[in-house]
């Protein structure tokens, strides 16, 4: 294919630890040689490795920038890089960092994974057959995981199978209909192969295979390559996971993110992140931070406001992504927050004093702040001056938000690092949880049975139930039949936003529903002129010009996508 296709043989991350232990504890190896795939030992370091090169889409900067810049629900903040991707202007081109880099890097995972596959034909030596049909179920699961997170961003794609053993320079674009056929069947051999539960936490299971493949389902049906039952696919395989195994909602919303609580029983499957910086990554990832950054990203400059100064628990203060009107003031509306729990349990909306003392000028008045005050406060709602001037603290209201000031999203936040300008955390990624299977379904119902589905309804309801105060279960579940039928597809919208924000769902929900262009331009004020020119063609992502220039033949080979 290309250069970024050679046979992994640099560098491997290797060994699987203690019983006792996730299989994420790596040990770095160098030089290893090509036989070594063929024995156990160097056969499992290969399945490990592969699950590597998510660590380099889920809870990364360049993934983040890929599905949450430039949507209805986000726009860019004061600082970092990439705001051409937010804004669709002319700048955003095939030489764009983040793209480049999800695709050469899944590539990179898909080489591995062809890698195993070849190897596991005829069986290893020293492996039972069982084992081996179960590591190839996982890079399986893998492959077609990662030609998905492609083919949503690029369309046609290289469509390979086979282990790269030297520099290739052919490639060409394969029809959407190949590449899903291929994700499905290596989703369905996983399904097949996979145990329920992972022999060590992080491995691919039977439920997170099912889970991708609803998804995979529900995406193929909005496009050339639908299957005739699609939908129906996509409702079964979420109803699947949701019925079949020991998954549960938890009671409470906010508990889902509560640090030290990420392997709970809403967790489908988990991208997995460790405290030990030297095996968060992989070692040919360029933005590589050493772990699960994406704690960095939503927060905003605190430590410049009176009563505070940086510290691990509130986080580096990174504004890269800053919430639209529509996410703080209509997504999550005002008149909704005393029944939906989810405003106050996404964004962190008060800080306390961490350095007391008086200080002459918050909010036009000297306030005296003792440590453990409260020194700012996101109401979330406007009010004139004079009230805000009542409170013994700073009150920042939506009309004062801006570049620099908002309310920050604190899902991500994680105050185990190291130190204050520690960048690399140690979190585990949630990639699929229970909630977004019953948003699947409810997705699918509704394509199917129109906004007066009951099942979709009932979908529905299971997540809005669950986010309500306790007491107010009931008025959620009262509202949803009306709004699904007077907003349709728009409300389901909504509620992904509200249940899924900053997830890294939002760019694929909009293409999937063919709203990209309608929501973004409508709220996300950066894509439109002056600053910006989003049309119809950036439901696809430019081609890399590396690999344009890499192909034998370049553009007539391997051509851009149209637009860029």
């Amino acid at each position: 294919m290309n250069k970024y296709l050679r046979i992994f043989a640099i560098v491997m991350i290797a060994g699987l630890v203690a019983s006792c232990s996730d299989f994420l504890e790596e040990d770095v190896k160098t030089q290893v040689s090509n036989e070594r795939y063929s024995t156990p030992e160097g056969f499992n370091e290969a399945v490990n490795s592969a699950y590597s090169y998510l660590r380099t889409f889920y809870g990364t900067e360049e993934g983040l920038t890929a599905t949450v810049f430039g949507t209805d629900t986000y726009r860019e903040g004061a600082d970092g890089d990439f705001k051409a991707m937010n804004r669709y202007s002319n700048e955003f081109d095939s030489f764009s960092y983040p793209i480049e880099s999800i695709w050469r890097n899944m590539y990179r995972g898909i080489n591995i994974t062809n890698t195993v596959i070849a190897r596991s034909e005829g069986g290893v030596e020293g492996l039972s057959g069982e084992e081996v049909t179960r590591r190839t179920a996982e890079v399986r699961f893998l492959r077609g995981h990662f030609y998905f997170i492609l083919v949503q961003f690029f369309g046609p794609v290289h469509l390979t199978t086979e282990e790269t053993e030297g520099v290739e320079l052919e490639a060409s674009r394969a029809p959407i209909s190949d590449v899903y056929d291929q994700i499905i069947s290596d989703l369905e051999f996983a399904a097949n192969n996979l145990p329920v539960e992972p022999e060590q936490y992080g491995r691919a299971t039977k439920p997170a295979a099912e889970h991708l493949l609803s998804r995979v389902f529900l995406t193929r049906a909005t496009t050339d390559a639908a299957g005739s039952n699609d939908y129906q696919m996509a409702a079964d395989l979420a109803e699947t996971v949701i019925d079949d195994y020991n998954f549960q909602l938890l009671d409470d919303y906010g508990d889902i993110f509560a640090v030290g609580n990420e392997q709970n029983a809403e967790v489908i499957w988990a991208v997995q992140y460790s405290e030990n910086s030297l095996v968060n990554g992989t070692p040919d990832h360029d933005l590589f931070r050493g772990g699960n950054s994406s704690h960095l990203y939503f927060n905003f400059p605190y430590d410049q406001e009176p009563g505070l100064f940086r510290t691990v628990e509130f986080g580096r203060p990174f504004r890269r992504f800053r919430p639209t009107e529509f996410t703080t003031q209509e997504m999550f509306h005002v008149d909704d927050r005393d029944v939906d729990s989810r405003y106050k349990k996404t964004f962190k909306d008060a800080f306390r004093v961490i350095d007391p003392g008086t200080y002459s000028n918050v909010d036009g008045v000297e306030v005296t702040f003792a440590e453990g005050d409260t020194a700012i406060w996101f109401p979330g709602y406007n009010m004139p001056l004079s009230e805000q001037q009542t409170y013994n603290m700073q009150v920042i209201t939506p009309e004062e938000y801006n570049f620099i000031n908002f309310p920050p999203l604190w899902k991500h936040t994680d105050p185990n690092r190291a130190s204050v300008n520690e960048t690399g955390g140690s979190r585990d990624w949630m990639a699929f949880r229970l909630a977004e299977s019953h948003l699947i379904a409810a997705e699918a119902y509704y394509y199917m049975d129109g906004a007066g589905s009951p099942d979709a309804i009932a979908h529905l309801n299971a997540v809005r139930e669950r986010a309500a105060w306790p007491g107010e279960e009931a008025t959620m579940a009262a509202e949803t039949a009306q709004l699904l039928a007077s907003d349709g597809i728009d409300f389901i919208l909504d509620e992904r936003g509200r249940e899924l924000l900053g997830e890294g769902f939002r760019w694929f929900d909009l293409k999937r529903t063919g709203k990209l262009v309608e929501r973004a331009t409508q709220y996300n004020p950066d894509t439109v002129p002056p600053t910006g020119g989003l049309e119809e063609f950036h439901n696809l992502r430019p081609i890399p010009q590396s690999q344009i220039d890499l192909t034998d033949g370049g553009e007539s080979a391997f051509p851009q996508n149209p637009g860029y």
